[in-house]
């Protein structure tokens, strides 16, 4: 015969206690209410012990918000005592700043005894306020600058667009990581672009990306800007970056050799060769480099258009806006043509040069 429990009576199973008892005396879980939940009102964040913990709102409805607000206080105070406890969270009633939740916690508070349920109500508390990261954007800290410019040139709108596209994109892959992962401002200016950066690292880490994608030349200095609170020296960075004066599709000489740029990025630099007919690909150790002009941009390119193409005799070719007609030896092509066929050429001192297919530039440039 079983002893019994020593709180009711009831035939005892573990440690002297029913199954009733026990589970009573063991709660699986344990949550205080109420709870107060302090979010920024400007990004949304929710403060943690130790900081504020982001959330990536992105497409993410006000409702959808608050959800992930309440999920995470809770992933905070909620302790669970047992293993394989689920818990199912239902919304009682919502006010302006007030949600009140049912909590249902399943599971076993031992081994031997069934599963039951328990429910907490659990009122959260909405306060808001501003986070360390927004108040610092708000005040317009930066550590750093990222200058860009080019050589002889001016940095046209669509290479700005992309470099503010990929600074973006950097430094929201970068924001949950690092607090300062923000920029206080763009300053798009007649000499280039400037992002002021709150994080030095994500500055370095965009200026590696740009200087590699394009060539750079790069030039760092530092500024003493005053001291923390340990009376450690502070220092403001400014990175510039240089881009050459040529890009992707533009016409350079090397070794003296009419060629077009294919591509860059990687530190390589790839081009063809318009007279040897033939792709190459340098970076700015190679004793080419240092040979390298500038020829024209890709706005000097032709599209000519072939008329007649008889084997064994010079093709002649159109240009499409005077409608010129030239004849060019059949070998300067790399593939077959054929009449009605659109090419592209350049025109350099009286001879002209015929491009190799620009299917791949124009896509990079559109």
């Amino acid at each position: 015969m079983a002893a019994p429990c020593y709180l009711c009576g009831r035939d005892a199973v573990v440690d002297g206690l029913c199954n009733n008892c026990y589970d009573e005396q063991h709660p699986l879980m344990e949550v205080s209410t109420p709870l107060t939940l302090y979010a920024c009102k400007k990004c949304s964040s929710v403060k943690v012990p130790g900081g504020w913990q982001k959330i990536f709102i992105g497409q993410m409805n006000s409702e959808e918000v608050a959800e992930k607000q309440i999920e995470i206080i809770l992933d905070q105070e909620i302790k669970l005592f047992t293993k394989g406890v689920s818990l199912v969270i239902e919304e009682e009633k919502k006010l302006d700043r007030v949600t009140h939740l049912i909590m249902t916690a399943s599971g076993k508070s031992h081994e031997s005894i069934p599963s039951h349920d328990e429910q907490y109500p659990v009122e959260i508390r909405f306060r808001y306020g501003t986070c360390d990261t927004c108040g610092m954007m708000r005040g317009g800290y930066y550590e750093s600058i990222l200058q860009i410019r080019a050589a002889d040139r001016e940095i046209s709108d669509d290479e700005k667009k992309v470099f503010t596209t990929k600074v973006t994109d950097m430094t929201v892959a970068k924001y949950k990581s690092d607090d300062r992962a923000f920029v206080t401002m763009i300053d798009d200016n007649k000499y280039g672009i400037d992002y002021y950066i709150g994080s030095e690292q994500l500055a370095k880490d965009i200026a590696d990306e740009f200087e590699s994608q394009y060539i750079a030349e790069r030039k760092e200095n530092y500024k003493l800007v005053g001291e923390d609170k340990t009376g450690k020296k502070k220092y403001r960075t400014t990175i510039l970056l240089r881009l050459p004066r040529f890009s992707i599709g533009d016409f350079i000489l090397v070794n003296e050799q009419p060629s077009q740029v294919l591509a860059m990025g990687h530190n390589n630099l790839t081009y063809y060769n318009l007279i040897r007919r033939e792709r190459s690909t340098i970076n700015p150790k190679n004793v080419r480099w240092r040979t390298i002009e500038f020829l024209a941009s890709l706005t000097e390119r032709r599209e000519f258009m072939v008329v007649t193409h008889v084997f064994g005799q010079p093709v002649q070719i159109m240009d499409s806006k005077n409608f010129d007609v030239t004849e060019v030896e059949a070998s300067v092509f790399d593939s077959e043509i054929a009449s009605g066929v659109k090419i592209h050429g350049l025109l350099i001192e009286e001879q002209l040069y015929i491009l190799p297919d620009q299917t791949i530039i124009d896509v990079i440039k559109n």
